[in-house]
Order: C-alpha cells, then structure tokens, then sequence
C-alpha cells in the first residue's frame, strides 16, 4: 500500500485507543506511513488512559467504540472535557449506524468500519478532520477577536437585533451611551427602548423596508437615553442574511453626535442672523443715502462757492461709495438666503457687453492699456446687468492690482456652445495659499495688508461674481504665476442648462 502525498503538514501528536493489539498495529502503520515525523501514543487498558489524559493536548484522537473497560462514547465525553475541539475519530465493527450518527451529534468528528479499506481511508480522514479542527479554531479565535474589539469600542454603540427586532447583543460602547447595562436590555424590543415614540410605526417601518430590500441604512436622528432624554445620533443598519437568503437580523452601529448637532445649529443660527441683519440694514440705510446724494447735488447748483462744490463732491462720492457696498451687501444676502443670486435672461451679445464696459475704463482711466482679441462670437442668453456688474467687477481689479506701465489683455471666444472671457494682467502674482479662497465672502484684496482704500469695498466683489456666473450655470477660475500674470476665466454656456435650482433630496426616514 503506497503512503500518501505529504503536501500537508501531518499532526505531531496523535492519540490511538483500543483495546486490541492488531488493531491499533494497523491504526499506527496506516498513519506512520502517510504522515512523516509523527509521534503515536497507543493506549489499550484503562490504567494508561487514565495516565495519558494528563499528557499535554494532543492534535487528534482515535478510539474504539468498545472497549472492556469503557465505550467509546464515554471516552468521547471525556476528551471533549480534557481537550475542548480535538478532533475524535471512531473506528468500530459493532457500532449500529443509529449510534454512530447520535455519536458525530454529540461531537465526533467521524466514524469508520475497522476493515482494510477504512484503515487505508485513516490517514485522510485525518487529515480531513485536522484541517476542518484548524479553521473551527481560527474562527473561535477570529470571533472571539471580534468580540473583544467590539466590546472595546466606547464611542460607539454596536449590537445585534433578530428579526423581530430583540436585542441580541450589546457592547460596552452602547451601554456607555444610552445608560442601559447588558441584562437591561437583551431580549427588549428596540423600538421601546431606543426610539422616540414619534418615529415609530410607519416612519420605522419605512426605514426597516429600505435595510431589506437594500441590505444597509445609514442615517440620524433622535434617539433615548435610559433617562428618557435625547440625544442625536449617526445610526448605520446592515442587514444579516444567511447562506441561503434567509434574514438572520440587523446589526446596528450608532454614535452620540449631540455635540457636533447642537454645534452646527449654533453656526446656522449665527449665520442666518448675521445675513438678514445685513439685509435689513443695508436696505434700511438705502434711504437716508438717497436723501444725502439728492441734498448734496441740490446744494452744489444753488451754491457755487469753490468750498462748497469740493464738499458736496466728496459727499457724492462717500454717499455712492456707500450705495455701492449697500448694493453688494443686498446681492450677498440675497445669494446666501435666496438660494442664489436671481438672473433674467434674455437674448444679447457678451462680445458688446464686453466692449462697453472697457469703453467706460478708457473714459474714466485715459492712460489704461486695454488690448483685446475676439473669435467667434457671444450672442446667448444672458442677464446683460448682472454680466456688467461682473465685467466690471474684474476689470477694475485687474487694473488695480496690475504692474503700471502693462497692458491689460482682455480675450473673447466663442464656440458652439460656451462664450469663454479672459482678462490677464501683469503684476504681483497672488500668494498659493490665497487661491482656493480669492472668491471667500468679506475677502478684501490679495493678502492680509490689503489697503481697503484699493479695493474700494466690502471684499464682496469676487465672491459675488461668482454666484452670478454660477446663475448662468457658467464658471470662473482664476491662475496666478509670475511669469504669465493673473488671469481671470469665465465659461457660460450660451443657452440656459438648468431652468430651476436643483430640488433637495427629501430626508430619509429615521430609525433604530
């Protein structure tokens, strides 16, 4: 009889019992063949079982059904108290197959007929029953692995729910946050214990369908403290299924993020008073502006002293700096509590926006140099006022923060769909660091010592830019180097993409 393949690490130590001789020589010869450097104990009366079982553990045991001093049952009991999961092999020829079959429920690994097949069958059952003995351990220890990492964890509450929704585990984390020990709660029904009387019903049921039918729920909401007081919490439900589709129950992951909830409210309230006081007093103090400017230039024709005329001019231009500010803190608060900045379309041309616009600088600045190139053209659908204001807006601050002496490079194109706009200048590059937020609401200039008498502003103008061309559905990005200079890009498409502000997605329903 040839050994078999030793591809697989044999066991060091196996335990052979019976109380025949010739038997166990077949046991042994079978196994010392098929698995090289094997170590074989032989026990056949019951003096050196009793003495062996004080061995250390061994990898496996064969035994016979029966023996004179015992039956093979009763050394199986014995084994699996000495030795929890070694596997035990049973060779016997009188056996019943009722008895073998109650005996492998019992714990016996397998059961064989003492003939000369079964004895050359030996060395693979033991192998069989040694590797299935190695991954049972591996998940005892992987499980118990788990357990304690899941007992662990504190910040988060982690336990198990049957599919009537029982509690069926709960680790320290969860009793850390909601007050209830382990025995207070196993066997409870979740929705009593944990969630507000409100959010049951159909709003669980609700959130219970969605975790069936889609295998995972992630969501917040409210939930109790033993107490009866709330808190706020992150909750993720996973479905558990077994081998054959069946719903074992749900594991549920929660977190108290009561902190972090009342945190962000607090922020949202601050902002939301801040914007409508801006609101409201940038447009009550549109008024008294309108009453300075009117008075100040009725002065200025009925009175034509030299003193009077420079007074009144400076009064004119503080009252339309101001109507300036005013107009932006509008735009502002309206694009944070509006849901954008609100545009009108209508068919125009950008190209002679464009022109206009760098028309007025001329005018107002003589000694600019503007150059410009066009291609294409920029008919579409635009708010022409709101795409001056832009213009505007990055015209005057090229020009501000451009090198004296440079031209400013203004380029138009247009495609078949897009109208794209550039306007370069030469001059200090913007620091890296500022980039990301050159478009920041209240941002004024391009660094920390920005003199506010340059940017003739609230540090609006960009940011409000923006939203404007984001009313277009369009884009504007800004590059900044030394050596090609600061250039500010809009793309809009020519024809509206968008005919509404995206609709919010509805809230998912809350539960567990």
């Amino acid at each position: 009889m040839m050994p078999e393949s030793q591809g697989a690490r044999g066991p060091q130590r196996v335990l052979v019992v019976d109380d025949s001789a010739s038997d166990r020589l077949m046991a042994v010869r079978a196994l010392t063949r098929a698995f090289h450097g094997l170590q074989v104990e032989q026990v056949g009366e019951a003096e050196q079982w009793l003495q062996v079982l004080e061995q250390p553990r061994f990898d496996a045991v064969i035994v016979d059904y029966q023996l004179h001093w015992a039956t093979g049952l009763e050394l199986l009991h014995t084994l699996q108290q000495r030795w929890p999961g070694v596997p035990v092999i049973m060779l016997t020829d009188t056996v019943e197959e009722q008895q073998a079959l109650e005996a492998v429920q019992e714990g016996l690994e397998e059961y064989l007929p003492k003939t000369p097949e079964s004895y050359a069958r030996l060395p693979r059952t033991v192998r069989f029953a040694l590797e299935r003995a190695r991954q049972r351990q591996a998940l005892r220890e992987s499980s118990e692995t788990l357990r304690l990492v899941i007992e662990g964890v504190y910040g988060h509450a982690i336990y198990l729910v049957d599919p009537r929704r029982r509690i069926v585990s709960w680790n320290a984390g969860a009793q850390a946050i909601t007050g209830y020990s382990e025995a207070e709660v196993m066997g409870q029904p979740i929705s009593s214990l944990l969630i507000p009387e409100e959010q049951r019903g159909e709003q669980l049921e609700r959130m219970v369908e969605e975790v069936e039918q889609r295998g995972a729920y992630t969501g917040e909401g409210w939930r109790l403290h033993k107490d009866g007081s709330r808190f706020w919490a992150d909750i993720t439900v996973s479905a558990l299924r077994g081998e054959g589709g069946e719903l074992r129950g749900y594991a549920v992951v929660m977190r108290d993020t009561t902190e972090r909830k009342r945190a962000e409210e607090e922020r949202k309230r601050a902002n939301e008073f801040r914007e409508r006081l801006l609101g409201i007093v940038s447009h009550d103090l549109r008024s008294p502006l309108q009453a300075i400017s009117l008075q100040s230039q009725l002065l200025a024709r009925r009175v034509q002293l030299e003193v009077v005329q420079t007074a009144t001019a400076r009064i004119l231009q503080g009252a339309e700096r101001m109507t300036r500010m005013i107009a932006d803190l509008l735009d502002f608060t309206r694009g944070r509590l509006g849901g954008g900045i609100p545009v009108e379309r209508e068919p125009g041309d950008l190209f002679t926006l464009t022109y206009e616009v760098l028309e007025e600088m001329r005018m107002t600045t003589p000694r600019t140099r503007i150059s410009t190139q066009a291609t294409g053209d920029g008919r579409g659908e635009w708010d022409k006022d709101r795409l001056t204001q832009v213009v505007q807006n990055l015209v005057s601050n090229a020009l501000k923060h451009g090198e004296k002496g440079t031209p400013l490079r203004v380029t138009m194109e247009g495609d078949e769909d897009t109208v794209v706009l550039s306007i370069q200048n030469q001059g200090t590059p913007i620091p890296p660091e500022l980039l990301p937020h050159l478009f920041d609401p209240f941002r004024r200039g391009r660094g920390e010592g920005a003199n506010d008498a340059l940017t003739g502003g609230l540090g609006l103008g960009l940011y409000i830019a923006r939203e404007i061309v984001h009313a277009h559905d369009g884009t504007i990005t800004v590059t900044s180097d030394e050596r090609s200079g600061t250039t500010f890009t809009l793309r809009l498409p020519r024809h509206v993409l968008t005919p509404g502000g995206p609709a919010g997605e509805p809230p998912g329903p809350e539960g567990w």
